[in-house]
């Protein structure tokens, strides 16, 4: 059996409300020792006004929040034994990164009663692990968008906090830096057994470095779980369409809605058990071929109102021509339910229950 993780930081019944809107309304949430979370959701769902509550940058309406132990829902900033990485990273351009990463040492110098010698030892310790060491007399106008980022990550690590806040700190990078900054960043937080809250609206992100995704939307949380169990398995019709690229085709029957996604949807010649599929006639509209993939778009025939993606590997032969009807087939076991009126999966044994 693996060891028992402890619960770092608990949240009860955490609300953040701005007049008429609750950008936070009613989350539990426990975050355990070592775990890299993250925080996904659409733009406005409150994934940052959540952390910035953790953070103590901002005053809950009501609920509460306490790390190791201690309830820290009315304790500022510096006394939570947090530290908060910016999507701006907010470096100082007139100071090295030697000083930039010291800054919080200083302004705790005499609270914390450090003198010189043990400032150097952990800016330098510090740079060591992040790999940017030799670089510590460079000012930020001297570094690429990832050393700037490693900087800002120094800077929140220098003090050991006990929770490492991270507001979409990549979204300043392109695509290429992006994806070795992810691998940088999970490397480094496994190797350092930090404890990490991630924020993003990026499913690609959060699926790639979270141990664990928050799902919010509309101030609440959807869904807690691995990127594979969301993935697979989404409690509602928010989470099947939100994740995924493309996203989860959705139809509707009756009393009821049912999806798949677009890689389960298979020419039925290509389906190795077709007994237990469903078929479908499908009309193909158009194609694009994507290098790996072939994106097929077309209508579910009887449900002709209803864009329906198909994502066939293009290294599988089987002709595919527009404005013609095939047969595909989607495996049961990949078939998820939804009601028709909450939006809430449902298992196809209760499908009769909720028509």
């Amino acid at each position: 059996m693996g060891a028992v993780r402890m619960s770092l930081v608990q949240i009860r019944g955490l609300k953040k409300h701005f007049d008429a809107v609750r950008a936070v309304d009613g989350v539990d949430l426990a975050i355990d020792q070592g775990e890299f979370l993250v925080i996904l959701g659409p733009s406005g769902c409150g994934k940052t006004t959540l952390m910035r509550m953790i953070a103590g940058l901002e005053k809950p309406t009501a609920g509460h929040i306490a790390i190791d132990g201690a309830d820290v829902t009315d304790l500022p900033p510096r006394k939570r034994g947090v530290s908060m990485v910016f999507q701006s990273y907010a470096l100082y351009p007139h100071m090295n990164v030697f000083n930039n990463i010291a800054f919080p040492l200083r302004a705790r110098r005499r609270e914390k009663k450090l003198d010189k010698a043990t400032i150097h030892s952990k800016v330098v310790s510090t740079a060591r692990l992040l790999e940017i060491d030799m670089l510590l007399d460079r000012r930020p106008r001297q570094l690429s968008g990832g050393q700037r980022q490693r900087v800002a990550i120094g800077r929140a690590m220098v003090t050991q906090p006990a929770v490492l806040l991270l507001d979409e700190p990549l979204s300043n990078l392109d695509a290429k830096l992006r994806a070795n900054a992810r691998d940088e960043l999970k490397d480094f937080q496994r190797s350092s057994n930090i404890t990490a809250v991630f924020v993003t609206h990026d499913q690609i992100e959060a699926m790639g470095l979270g141990d664990r995704i928050v799902v919010m939307s509309e101030g609440k949380i959807q869904q807690i779980g691995t990127p594979q169990s969301i993935y697979d398995d989404p409690a509602n019709e928010f989470v099947a369409t939100f994740l995924g690229s493309p996203s989860m085709n959705i139809l509707s029957a009756d009393g009821f809605r049912f999806g798949f996604r677009p890689e389960h949807f298979l020419p039925k010649t290509l389906s190795d058990n077709s007994e237990n599929s469903r078929i479908f006639q499908y009309y193909v509209k158009r194609v694009e071929y994507l290098g790996s993939d072939r994106l097929v778009y077309g209508y579910v025939r009887g449900r002709d109102s209803d864009l329906t993606l198909a994502k066939v590997p293009s290294n599988v032969r089987v002709s595919l021509n527009i404005e013609e009807d095939y047969e595909f087939a989607v495996h049961h076991s990949d078939l998820k339910y939804f009601d028709a009126s909450t939006g809430r999966r449902i298992e196809r044994q209760n499908l009769q229950e909720a028509v």
